[in-house]
């Protein structure tokens, strides 16, 4: 087994499952659309696995319902009876290779005869923005096996597009008021943005589907397809957070910047050893603010830094902080490419962005939102040609 098992009828290491409002949301979300999108992501992770049928599973209090399937039609399984409920609230991946074997499932009529002959079973969770599980991304064979490594990445990368797309049905769900110009100007950017990813998964998924590709070109083409979809789920994930942040208003803590650089420089610790970069982090004094909201401002910082980088140039950061009256000024300055002086006024201006530079031109304008939001401002150091760039924000100080 994938996951270790405890003794009752419940995996160890429990997620936090949604409420019954919200998986009625979800379940209605997977009845009434009926384009094919999600029923694409299960039938290639069908194919690619081997298995005879996948399906979106959804829990209420009675039974597994699985209203999108393949292989098979959209079917509801009494709750005591359905394999799902050993996977209910693992939050990674789940896999029986053997349901005979498992004591929980063997008297399953999915798994007798009686019903159906399921020998393997694996899936993965499907969550909500608030990190609940609201469902499972499954695959059933009649046949004993266990997936490897390639095919277990598969099945994490498409339950993590299906996961985006269910998050999406569900935000449409949700009460709303009439759209303002700016939700309008985000939907249709978006809607431009992934047409050039969604054109390449529909390429690499077309000769997936295909067939006769050798090993390593079966493997370069998944690459390419689970890139593609990173870069959907960055640009959805960056949208719904700036999205949130307008009904977020922020807490007013004390809050230790420098520990909070420091803890941003580690956890991406890889990324800028693969560029060869540094941040040399100076005195910082506290400041008041939302802690996580601080965050999400320095790491958009951090990133943008590390992003505009000179080729062939590791990029050398700095972070240092000054006092002025009340507030706290905090200064990120790279030796990168740098932004025009024409460009300063909109530089934190929503979908902004510099030449060809990969991103979603969300980043800054989520620190601006942020920094507003906190009474403070942000903009440009005013730096000589050549001189890199330098992002300012004011926090209350501490």
């Amino acid at each position: 087994m994938a996951h270790q098992r405890g003794t009752s009828d419940v995996p160890v290491g429990l997620a936090c499952l949604a409420d019954r409002a919200t998986t009625e949301r979800a379940l209605t979300a997977l009845q009434s659309v009926t384009d094919a999108d999600i029923s694409d992501l299960l039938a290639l992770a069908a194919d690619l696995t081997g298995v005879e049928v996948a399906a979106l599973a959804v829990a209420d209090v009675d039974a597994f319902h699985y209203p999108v399937t393949v292989g098979t039609d959209p079917f509801t399984t009494p709750y005591a009876e359905a394999l799902c409920r050993r996977a209910q609230g693992v939050p990674g991946l789940f896999e029986v290779p053997d349901t005979t074997l498992d004591p929980h499932l063997r008297d399953s009529p999915l798994v007798t005869g009686e019903v159906a002959a399921v020998r393997f079973y694996a899936s993965a969770p499907l969550t909500t923005a608030a990190g609940q599980e609201v469902g499972r991304f499954c695959l059933f064979s009649t046949s004993p096996r266990r997936l490897d490594d390639e095919q277990r990445r598969v099945l994490a990368t498409l339950a993590v597009a299906a996961n985006r797309i269910l998050e999406l049905r569900l935000r449409r769900l949700a009460p709303t008021q009439p759209p303002t110009a700016d939700v309008v100007a985000v939907a249709a950017q978006i809607s431009h943005d992934l047409q050039s990813p969604l054109a390449t998964l529909t390429m690499s998924l077309g000769m997936l589907e295909g067939g006769g590709l050798d090993t390593v070109t079966q493997a370069s083409v998944l690459a390419m397809a689970s890139r593609s979809v990173e870069r959907m789920r960055g640009m959805v994930e960056a949208t719904l957070r700036l999205h949130d942040l307008a009904h977020e208003p922020p807490r007013h803590e004390v809050v230790d910047l420098r520990s909070l650089v420091e803890q941003l420089v580690s956890d991406e610790a890889d990324q800028w050893e693969r560029c060869g970069g540094s941040v040399d982090v100076g005195a910082l004094p506290a400041a008041l603010g939302d802690p996580a909201q601080v965050t999400l401002v320095l790491q958009n910082l951090l990133q943008n830094a590390r992003k505009f980088a000179r080729p062939g140039h590791p990029p050398q950061v700095t972070v240092r902080a000054t006092r002025e009256s009340d507030l706290v000024r905090v200064t990120v300055r790279d030796d990168g490419v740098g932004i025009a002086p024409e460009r300063h006024a909109r530089v934190f201006d929503l979908f902004a962005r510099a030449g060809d530079a990969q991103g979603h031109g969300i980043g800054l304008a989520t620190v601006a939102r942020i920094v507003h939001a906190h009474g403070g401002r942000c903009g440009v150091e005013d730096l000589p040609p050549g001189a890199g760039a330098g992002l300012w924000f004011e926090l209350p100080g501490a």
